[in-house]
């Protein structure tokens, strides 16, 4: 599983992972969001505003707490959305592939 957070980091450095939540619903909102993942302590606020936004079904709750997912970004959130679809492809196939 710790690919997931690998990718998040490497994603962080190449400027496609917008991290928090005014950052990722904006990238929700602009269509440039591939992929959202919630921590796992994440509130179910955040969740509800990603279904209000339309975009339920590309979201995943990653196992993980803020500071976990913090350490790898460098950022401390509980919210961060991919902006590239390749990062994204591969963060799924890892969670479907840890059977997360």
């Amino acid at each position: 599983m710790a690919d997931v957070l690998g990718y998040l980091g490497l994603a962080r450095r190449a400027g496609k992972l917008s991290i928090g939540h005014d950052a990722a619903l904006l990238s929700v909102r602009k269509g440039t969001a591939h992929l959202v993942l919630l921590t796992a302590d994440a509130s179910p606020r955040h969740l509800r505003e990603l279904e209000a936004a339309g975009f339920k079904e590309k979201t995943a709750v990653i196992p993980y707490n803020m500071n976990e997912t913090g350490v790898a970004t460098g950022k401390k959130s509980c919210i961060y959305a991919l902006d590239d679809e390749g990062f994204a492809r591969a963060i799924l196939n890892t969670l479907l592939k840890e059977g997360k």
